[in-house]
Formats: C-alpha cells, sequence, structure tokens
C-alpha cells in the first residue's frame, strides 16, 4: 500500500463520499491541509493548534474494504499522522471517537485511553 499527503484536488471528493457513508458532511475547507491518505482505501487528518496540542482526527476508510485492507490502511494513516505531529514539535495528539475499534487501534499505537464521559459541541461561526 502506498501513502500520499492529501491533495484536495485529488482525494476530497473521495473522501467526502467515504464520509457521507457515516451520514458525516464535509466541505474542502472543512479539513486541514495536514493529512494522508492511502488512495481508494483510508484518510485522516492532522489539525494544528498555537499549542503544544494536536488533534487527528477525520479518521476514514473506505466502504467495503476487508477488515484487513481497512486495518492496513487506517495503520499506514495513523503511523503518518503521529510522525507528523512529532516532526512538527507538538506534544500531545489527542483525538475523540465514539468507537471501541478506534480506541484499541489508537492503543496500538501508543495512546492512552482518557475516560472523561464528555460531550462534543459545535458552533457554527459563519
Amino acid at each position: 500500500m502506498t501513502l500520499e499527503p492529501y491533495v484536495p484536488e485529488l482525494h476530497f471528493e473521495h473522501i467526502k463520499a467515504w464520509l457521507q457513508s457515516w451520514d458525516e458532511i464535509v466541505t474542502p475547507d472543512g479539513l486541514p491541509k495536514t493529512g494522508f491518505v492511502v488512495p481508494g482505501k483510508a484518510a485522516g487528518f492532522m489539525y494544528r493548534t498555537d499549542s503544544s496540542l494536536a488533534l487527528i482526527e477525520n479518521l476514514v476508510a473506505a466502504p467495503g474494504l476487508s477488515k484487513e485492507e481497512r486495518n492496513e490502511a487506517v495503520d499506514l494513516v495513523v503511523a503518518a499522522i503521529c510522525k507528523e505531529a512529532t516532526q512538527q514539535g507538538f506534544k500531545i495528539l489527542l483525538g475523540t471517537t465514539q468507537l471501541d475499534a478506534v480506541v484499541k487501534r489508537a492503543e496500538k499505537h501508543g495512546f492512552i485511553y482518557v475516560d472523561g464521559g464528555f460531550h462534543v459541541i459545535a458552533l457554527r461561526l459563519a
């Protein structure tokens, strides 16, 4: 499998379709410039902040992949985001999920599970 940096003109429509299969809506300006794609298989993004914290979000795989293909592709994306965050000097990479499988994958990559019972909130500003 090959891993590529995210290029909106090449990858956005595929990622949009994958996210729509989860009833998620995304626009081009909703994704950061820092992301990685295994073409036709998976993608994920790093949201940078002006602190020592970055976020790993919008991990998604193409519908219909075998479990093995999905795992291999998403693991490549996660590893690339972790490496990029380290290279950019971030000290913490934080992610959120509702899926136990994502927690298990994250732990495999060295993340720790932080139980907080929190709720995600959003405010549209424009």
